[in-house]
């Protein structure tokens, strides 16, 4: 190879945000998370730079014709996407432009679909921009994911759905779109009136075998209700000089764009930011076809890693990106075992699968645009792990988890009420029961909740019913409280752990889909600043109810496990549909 691919780069001290994050970040054990690469800066691009540094006047500074023909060239050469500059809208990042873009084609209180799993910031953008979050998830079939077309169709059909946020190549899963998935797609959205915003920042980064097709190009109608994001960050690892070309073929689009973007007083970008650009699409093609073959084989490592030593591990086909998506639920772990395995013992610090919504539960995803090196040593550690935790629950047993679903028999549920300990609920139960997870006694939801179950007590148990309420409260907490059904002391979250009721990943993901949710808690901006206060509660301040209803034989007769802090199913209406 022309260029180095092999070194491992020290970035300690440097600020990068990655390794920043790592407590013991080195060139042993490098961090696999933010995608970013840990490879040299391509020496055409870093000579640019200093050239610019050198022989330039560092004042505001527009983008030069120079700068529009080498983006323009460049969509049409690797992509065949004829792009003209005027629809060019420049933006410091393609995160920045998510929120730009939802600004400008859309107003607060519309509905922004999101294809789930996918990266993070798409939750973020529609959120910050006070819109509602939908959510369509991908259909997951062996070691493959698809679209869900139906119910696709669906979410957008529904009146207030204004935008679809869409990732071309898919970020976590890797899935390069063919050209019949992404007709699919803009034709759903075309008859809805739904206007698509196709973040391509992966779309150089294309494996051996795959084509990518930019989805603005595929036709006149795809043209007109696309704004297609683009940039050279990924590319070229630039993320650093925040600059990203957003192309917006229909006029009166991007002119609600380039509006906005006024608005925010965001009207340059920073002038190398400009000069990395120009020189990574006019000079740097060899170092990306030398960058791809070394994720390829990077990928191709780690797959055949996985089949040989933890066959159980389903390793995705990488058809795009240089993030490798891993299938981790075969070990049995929840999701935060997985994690502290993988920080505390193997020493791994990688993007949690959790991070891209509650499908991605129980995966990993690797950044593997990094050293053949550091693949091996990081797959070597993660192997020693998986063993050494195998062996401790050879000794120890292995900790019980079940996610419980209709038909399952609910095994032991020994609780605590305010007077009582260690009852077992398949000896004390005497007709079909209710039993709601909700959070802790000082939580001004669960008072709420309690007050309506009071309430509705006298006809659930005319239906034949009982109810118990399980609550990360103490004993003594509760021990002056009197309710007619139980009220379950929990505040070690014992049986939230056993039966899998999770906590929300983030304090956003807890209230994402829930606008009376955000309304109630002062929208979101106070939400957010809320985060950066001290927190004090009784029990996990992110807690997600759920709901189970158990027949005297303590079989699951119906499970509801909630997607956001309120998300309870009418318990009344429950009752009457499951007579």
């Amino acid at each position: 190879m022309k260029y180095d691919f092999t070194s491992i780069p020290d970035r300690s001290g440097c600020g990068s945000s990655k390794w920043n994050a790592m407590p013991d970040a080195g060139t042993e054990r490098v961090p696999m998370s933010t995608a970013d690469m840990e490879f040299p800066t391509a020496p055409e691009i870093a000579e640019a730079l200093k050239n610019t540094i050198d022989t330039t006047i560092l004042g505001y500074t527009d983008p030069t014709d120079a700068y529009y023909t080498a983006v323009c060239g460049w969509m049409q050469r690797r992509h065949n996407f004829t792009v003209t500059p005027q629809q060019i809208v420049l933006t410091p990042g393609v995160v920045y432009a998510l929120g730009l873009l939802i600004d400008a084609l859309s107003n607060p209180g519309d509905s922004v679909i999101i294809l789930t799993p996918v990266y993070y910031p798409f939750d973020m953008a529609v959120l910050a921009k006070e819109r509602n979050i939908v959510y369509s998830e991908l259909k997951q079939t062996g070691s493959r994911y698809t679209i869900d077309y139906a119910d696709l169709e669906k979410k957008a059909s529904h009146k207030k759905a204004r935008l679809l946020l869409f990732c071309n190549p898919h970020n976590p899963v890797g899935r390069v779109w063919d050209k019949d998935e992404l007709n699919a797609v803009v034709d759903i959205c075309a008859r809805n009136g739904v206007f698509i915003i196709d973040d391509e920042i992966h779309h150089d980064l294309i494996m051996p075998g795959y084509q990518h097709t930019v989805m603005a190009s595929l036709s006149e109608t795809a043209a007109r209700i696309c704004a297609v994001c683009t940039a050279p960050s990924k590319t070229f690892n630039l993320a650093g000089m925040q600059c990203s070309n957003i192309i917006i073929q229909d006029p009166d689009a991007c002119k609600k764009v380039r509006v906005a973007a006024m608005l925010t007083l965001s009207t340059h970008l920073n002038i190398l930011a400009y000069t990395a650009c120009q020189a990574a699409y006019n000079h740097c093609e060899n170092w990306l076809e030398e960058l791809i073959q070394t994720v390829s084989d990077n990928a191709k490592y780690i797959k055949d890693f996985m089949a040989e030593h933890l066959p159980e591990i389903t390793v995705f086909p990488l058809e795009g990106t240089y993030l490798l998506w891993v299938d981790c639920r075969a070990l049995g772990m929840t999701h935060y075992e997985l994690e502290k395995l993988m920080k505390e013992e193997a020493g791994l610090w990688l993007d949690e699968g959790y991070i891209f919504g509650p499908a991605g539960r129980g995966f990993e995803r690797f950044n593997i645009a990094c050293s053949p090196v550091t693949v091996r040593r990081s797959m070597e550690r993660f192997k020693a792990a998986v063993e050494k935790q195998r062996a401790i629950w050879e000794t120890e047993g292995k900790p019980y988890h079940k996610t419980l679903a209709v038909g399952d028999k609910l095994d032991g549920f020994i609780y605590d009420t305010p007077s009582a300990t260690a009852l077992n609920l398949a000896k004390t139960i005497q007709k079909p029961t209710l039993i709601i997870f909700s959070r802790y006694y000082s939580c001004a939801l669960c008072k709420l909740l309690i007050a309506r179950i009071t309430a509705s007590y006298p006809a659930i148990r005319l239906a034949g019913y009982d109810v118990k309420v399980v609550l990360q409260s103490t004993q003594a907490t509760l021990e002056k409280t009197k309710y007619p059904f139980d009220i379950i002391c929990d505040p070690k979250a014992k049986l939230y752990d056993r039966y899998n009721v999770f906590e929300a990943d983030s304090d956003l993901s807890m209230v994402a889909a829930s606008p009376r949710m955000i309304k109630l808690m002062g929208g979101i901006r106070k939400m957010a600043a809320s985060m950066y206060e001290e927190q004090k509660s009784e029990g996990r301040s992110r807690q997600l109810p759920a709901v189970f209803l158990i027949d005297i034989d303590m079989t699951v007769k119906y499970a509801y496990y909630g997607k956001t802090v309120d998300d309870i199913p009418e318990i009344l209406k429950l009752i009457v549909n499951k007579k």
